[in-house]
């Protein structure tokens, strides 16, 4: 009698489970599954539930399962806090403005934070342009054997990329007065240098072919007004003292950076300030004297 009633019970209980993966199946997929698919269904799930009971970790399926994150060190958290500091220089250091980017130029350190030898190395690569153009206008503004030779020339129309100053593609000689010859080396090169030339901004007129020789171009050279020497002297130093500024700028933010990370102390940050400024003003005095010497060269002219 028990092992009969023990039978129905198992009996009901398979017939339960059928019923309930047919209607699982049926939700999912919207048919009715084949009896052969119940029964195989209904095995499998029977072996799960007594797998699972053994094993209370499998409880969780795997697609709700939060993912485990490892929580940061120490190390790792200090690594991260540094980076910013160091994006912060190298963004700085890349940029071209302010004296060329941040491998030609020494690394400051928070350890070191009165060494300026960045900003040195900047401001000089700022003046070494800036006093040559200021040459270049005191040796005659336009008429400047230099500033002809400089002109860019392309003989290829059709390489527009490739370009060569005349010094290279002509002799360049100063003939007296505000005449200068350009003796270009091949025939070729004659109607590219005379289109260059006439297309500057310095000069806007063609250079005229001499009778005696035909590989042989003749410049002359108009007299520039002081009144318009003086503006391109204004402009150049204008141009230096903004770049200056930005030296100035990009190591006021390295300063901050170093203060942000705690790598720098504020005391320590307002003595590389003080130190800073000292440095950028007597470069802008660097910059009036060189600007008053040219303009008292050009009205001497």
């Amino acid at each position: 009698m028990a092992a009969r009633t023990s039978a129905t019970t198992v009996a009901a209980l398979l017939r339960q489970s059928i019923a309930t993966c047919e209607l699982r199946t049926i939700l999912q997929i919207g048919t009715r599954p084949t009896a052969a698919a119940a029964a195989t269904r209904a095995a499998t799930s029977a072996i799960s539930v007594n797998t699972t009971s053994r094993n209370p970790s499998h409880y969780r399926s795997l697609h709700t399962t939060p993912v485990w994150l490892k929580k940061k060190g120490r190390e790792e958290k200090e690594h991260a806090r540094a980076r910013p500091a160091a994006d912060s220089g190298n963004s700085n250091g890349s940029s071209t403005s302010g004296g060329g980017s941040s491998s030609q130029h020494p690394t400051p350190t928070p350890e070191e934070a009165l060494d300026f030898a960045d900003v040195h190395s900047r401001l000089t690569k700022l003046a070494s342009h800036a006093n040559e153009s200021l040459k270049r206008l005191k040796a005659g503004g336009r008429f400047n054997p230099d500033l002809v030779g400089s002109v860019k020339v392309q003989p290829d129309r059709n390489e527009s990329s490739v370009s060569y100053p005349i010094r290279e593609l002509a002799s360049v000689i100063p003939k007296g007065g505000r005449t200068i010859s350009l003796l270009v080396h091949e025939a070729a090169y004659i109607k590219p240098i005379m289109s260059a030339v006439q297309a500057h901004r310095d000069f806007n007129q063609q250079p005229q072919r001499s009778p005696d020789n035909e590989l042989e171009l003749i410049l002359k050279v108009e007299p520039e007004k002081r009144e318009d020497l003086a503006k391109r002297v204004k402009a150049i130093c204008h141009d230096w003292r903004e770049r200056i500024r930005d030296v100035r700028q990009r190591r006021d933010k390295l300063h901050a950076a170093w203060k942000k990370d705690g790598s720098m102390l504020p005391d320590a940050k307002r003595k590389a300030d003080t130190e800073l400024d000292k440095v950028i003003k007597a470069e802008v005095a660097k910059v009036d004297a060189a600007e008053k010497d040219t303009m008292k060269a050009a009205e001497s002219k």
